[in-house]
């Protein structure tokens, strides 16, 4: 069907008490599809041509009444990590790419990776339903599985079975036995 374009007038230019009430609807479209950070709200404004002033007031806004929320952010992220069964480190990267304030990034991060070797074994046990077993190519390509997903290299190599622990003592002494 084709559309044509109506008759308008020439749209009068706005007051900034207008504009700010679009631009808070605009911000409220968006925190509806999802939680929201600020650079996220703050990116979208900008992207809608709205100026410093009329964001800050919209962010600031939204902050007040409980709308804008980076650890909203963060929490939401790290739940939906877990049911795709992700590590922390991807988690901390989504967080990044979002521009979540750092330190709600870490906090999320080392909260998350106490859960990354149920994790990471959950999603072993799913995509190998009958065991890695002995074969090699099964073991890289878990292992490469694993490393795509953001699960650090030590909850891997846990994951896999490979629990290399080499006290010092320990190797001292295999050293000593030799000759």
């Amino acid at each position: 069907m084709r559309r044509f374009a109506r008759n308008r007038e020439p749209a009068e230019p706005l007051t900034p008490e207008k504009a700010r009430e679009r631009a808070l609807g605009t911000a409220l479209r968006a925190l509806a599809r999802g939680p929201r950070s600020r650079s996220e709200i703050a990116a979208t404004l900008t992207r809608r041509g709205y100026d410093e002033d009329t964001i800050a007031a919209v962010s600031a806004r939204l902050a007040e009444l409980g709308y804008l929320d980076d650890a909203l952010v963060a929490d939401a992220v790290a739940r939906g990590a877990e049911r795709k069964h992700q590590g922390s480190r991807r988690i901390a990267l989504t967080l990044g790419r979002r521009g979540v304030a750092r330190d709600v990034v870490e906090r999320t991060a080392r909260a998350s990776g106490a859960g990354d070797l149920a994790r990471a074994r959950a999603f072993l046990a799913r995509r190998f339903p009958g065991g890695l077993g002995a074969s090699r190519l099964d073991r890289q390509r878990a292992t490469r599985l694993l490393h795509a997903r953001g699960f650090p290299g030590d909850i891997v190599r846990q994951a896999l079975g490979i629990d290399v622990d080499i006290d010092v003592g320990d190797a001292a002494e295999v050293g000593g036995e030799e000759g």
